[in-house]
């Protein structure tokens, strides 16, 4: 930790101290008045700013470019020009995961070079909508998975699915897309393999991207990027190491897996990683939860997705796409949006914080940044027991931060939309301090001075 003064012209040297805590388990609960005192500070006193989380700007982590909004479970989202400007537009996304019907509910693929329109009219109302403000998004077809009725009956015998039939059901698919002016830039052929029927080992992977490379040069339609092996976790079955080792990497181009918050197997996740080489990793499916019965707390449910999402942008992600983002007049959208939208075009930023970067223990405070241009973002999350008051926050190697630090924050006792509040920045411009209320949730936005 380190300590400056907020209006004084001079730092003092950096060096840490024992006791690194600037809050107080005494007074949990900081009043909207001490809100305002944290921001604007005593105009007759010097006081003295202590430094619990240094931003490191040069250890950057990967580009984030993409993310993107899933339509896979309501296909509807996206059907006027209204809704598609919140999503593409406003809250900036640069692509949308549409669904590869013939599932059981759909039957858009009966046969051989059949499809139905009628099935896939809802979603590509959307996609087209979507297209219309948005005319550059990207697009990512994924197998809809509807149980163990996801594939239709002629694509798939009593072992899986038979990857010669099920890649004519992808070329059919691909150019009936092509037909409606929808290009197919992304493509996935499995959903969480163990909660369907189609039993796609990566052989089987393999067998049916090599009768879709035929079909495609064949039928003359252009391949998409293959997205794999998007399973309901990380290293399940050794399924991304076997195709690796048996020599078909290039049928996957970027590997992506979903993740949710009440596993976060992040030692599995790093086992396909470390088999992937420099293929970009997406978050094909992050979670987070609503207010539920069985998990009914907003603020937990948000520190266990935002976390859930870090796990993931520490390890080199690129790209991700929540379930069920939605535009609903609650906390939980405001927050998504809030964690989400300045990601685009970002790079995670090493930081440390108070309590310790790790962020497997819940329930304690968690803090990340994220860097695009000169843009600084932080978040904390606090869901401990204690209120860290004045918290100080610096750059690294004596950079300057402009005078005008606002942050919005989180508490059970504001809006949906957070309350706006201004950081103290020292009169050197060396440092910023913040107040960061037990049950919190913290934005803030720093920009270097040049």
């Amino acid at each position: 930790m380190r300590k400056v003064l907020a209006h004084s012209v001079f730092v003092l040297p950096l060096f840490f101290l024992i006791n690194c805590s600037s809050g107080s388990q005494d007074d949990p609960q900081i009043t909207e008045e001490e809100q305002q005192e944290g921001q604007n500070g005593n105009q007759n006193e010097e006081p003295t700013i202590e430094i619990s989380s240094i931003i490191n700007t040069s250890d950057q982590g990967k580009l984030i470019d993409a993310f993107f909004f899933d339509l896979k479970g309501w296909p509807d989202r996206t059907n006027t020009v209204e809704k598609a400007t919140a999503y593409f537009v406003n809250d900036g996304m640069n692509g949308i995961r549409i669904s590869i019907y013939g599932d059981i509910q759909r039957p858009a693929h009966p046969g051989p070079g059949v499809v139905v329109e009628s099935q896939y009219e809802p979603m590509l109302t959307s996609i087209t909508t979507a297209l219309s403000v948005k005319p550059d998004l990207k697009i990512f077809a994924s197998k809809k998975l509807r149980s163990t009725n996801s594939f239709p009956d002629w694509v798939k015998d009593n072992t899986g699915i038979i990857p010669k039939q099920y890649a004519i059901m992808l070329a059919d698919f691909i150019e009936f897309m092509n037909g409606k002016g929808i290009t197919i830039d992304y493509l996935g052929i499995d959903n969480e393999f163990v909660y369907n029927e189609g039993n796609i080992t990566p052989e089987k992977y393999h067998e049916t991207i090599f009768e879709l490379r035929v079909l495609a040069s064949t039928r003359g339609f252009d391949l998409p990027i293959l997205v794999g092996y998007e399973d309901f976790g990380p290293n399940k079955r050794n399924w991304v190491q076997i195709l690796m080792e048996s020599g078909w990497g290039n049928d996957m181009d970027i590997y992506g897996t979903h993740y949710y918050p009440q596993f976060r197997p992040k030692d599995k996740l790093i086992t396909d990683l470390n088999s992937i080489d420099n293929r970009p990793f997406w978050a094909t499916e992050p979670h987070w939860d609503k207010v539920k019965t069985e998990n009914p707390d907003v603020f937990l449910n948000a520190e266990a997705a935002m976390v859930t999402l870090w796990d993931q942008t520490d390890l080199g992600m690129t790209g991700f796409m929540w379930w069920n983002y939605n535009l609903e007049d609650e906390l939980r959208t405001r927050l998504m949006q809030a964690a989400s939208t300045p990601l685009l075009y970002s790079r995670p930023i090493s930081m440390t914080d108070i309590d310790g970067e790790d962020l497997t223990e819940l329930g304690k405070l968690q803090s990340r940044a994220f860097i695009k241009a000169n843009q600084v973002n932080v978040y904390f999350v606090n869901m401990s027991d204690t209120s860290y008051t004045d918290y100080g926050i610096a750059l690294s190697d004596n950079q300057k931060i402009a005078d005008n630090v606002v942050y919005t924050q989180w508490r059970e006792t504001t809006t949906i939309d957070g309350q706006q509040l201004s950081g103290t920045v020292t009169s050197d411009n060396t440092a910023v301090q913040v107040n960061l209320p037990k049950r919190s949730i913290t934005k803030i936005d720093l920009t270097i001075q040049d």
